[in-house]
């Protein structure tokens, strides 16, 4: 029967009800091309309070028009954009979960005509340009702004995306940051943009609102990984959510860890902090846990303080509950062609016969 999964744990002054996250997960194809939404995201995540989930964090948001990621993104470049996450905020405190959003802007990886990052390259035949002082100055204000209209939306915090090869990361790792100034070189300097990011959202919003980061790990090692946990603390991150950085082809997690090596990577990191003692600020562990066996046996062995459901909760929003009450759950079929759920968020076969199942003939 399931038991750690249902404790309480505190981030800043939130009081979160179980150890079950929801992380980010882009809904593609559910916006208009201008940060807008157009199919009901405070139903999506508003569905998943009232399943269960203690933690969610709303799909990557957009700082600006030249960060996006992809053309349906969500956006906070605008203050137009802030009553779509207040229906948001709404729906999860009306299920209590406490939400965040997801902050991110993707550098070269932007769909946008002018790609820029922290050193100048080439991707294709697309000229990648290295960002200015002044530029570098814009983005974080604008990490800044976009945190205060998810503040001014009642949400709890935000997320600032420094993985998976965005910008903060691509200035973060030095496999793509040549940069012979201040915001390149050691490792403080590469470190530089993400620290003062996180300090600026801090100035701006006081203590009381939450700010987690996606932690890109092993980038370049995991001992430098240890070095920066420690100043994003210091700058004020409440709350580490670990995935992927640039560069983890070379990560092989133990013979006897039995999931991905993404998850080891949190587990790893979590542990790597307990041995410095630096336990105050909790870790989420993510990627492949579809089944509360998987979760209940991390957390049961201290390899971490939070579990983050992705695709287990497109399959089966239900899921929190389920595991709770130690109930079966729809788990992610992990489809051959890609996550049929972002095709339309209708196309999901675990999630459509669950639904099926439960809407009376």
């Amino acid at each position: 029967m399931p038991n750690l999964l249902g404790q309480a744990i505190t981030i800043n002054r939130k009081t979160v009800r179980n150890r079950i996250v929801m992380p980010p997960m882009v809904c593609f194809n559910w916006g208009d091309g201008h940060g807008f939404e157009t199919v009901d995201r405070a139903e999506h995540y508003g569905r998943r309070a009232r399943g269960g989930v203690g933690l969610i964090v709303v799909e990557a948001t957009a700082i600006n028009r030249e960060g996006r990621l992809h053309v349906s993104q969500l956006g906070l470049w605008s203050d137009d954009q802030v009553d779509q996450f207040a229906r948001v905020a709404t729906a999860c405190h009306d299920g209590n979960a406490v939400v965040l959003v997801q902050l991110v802007h993707a550098g070269s990886k932007a769909i946008g005509p002018k790609l820029y990052s922290a050193s100048s390259s080439v991707d294709g035949d697309k000229p990648i340009q290295a960002m200015e002082p002044e530029h570098i100055e814009r983005v974080k204000q604008d990490f800044v702004q976009a945190s205060l209209r998810a503040q001014a939306a009642g949400l709890d915090g935000v997320e600032v995306h420094g993985a998976h090869g965005y910008l903060l990361n691509q200035f973060t790792a030095s496999r793509s940051n040549a940069r012979t100034d201040g915001y390149g070189g050691t490792l403080a300097g590469r470190s530089r943009l993400a620290l003062e990011t996180v300090q600026a959202v801090r100035a701006a919003l006081g203590p009381d609102f939450i700010i987690g980061y996606r932690f890109g790990a092993n980038d370049p090692s995991l001992a430098e990984d240890g070095w920066l946990l420690d100043r994003l603390v210091a700058a004020g991150v409440d709350w580490f959510n670990i995935s992927t950085g640039i560069g983890v082809e070379s990560i092989v997690p133990p013979a006897d860890f039995p999931e991905h090596y993404i998850t080891w990577l949190g587990c790893a990191l979590h542990a790597q902090r307990r041995r410095a003692g630096q336990i105050g600020r909790p870790t989420a562990c993510v990627y492949g846990l579809v089944q509360p066996a998987q979760a209940e046996r991390l957390l049961a062995g201290g390899q971490t303080d939070l579990v983050a459901i992705g695709r287990g909760l497109l399959a089966d929003p239900d899921w929190a509950n389920k595991a709770l009450a130690g109930q079966a759950v729809n788990p992610c079929r992990h489809c051959k062609n890609g996550c049929a759920f972002r095709l339309d968020g209708r196309s999901c076969p675990v999630f459509g016969l669950s639904r099926a199942a439960a809407t009376p003939a």
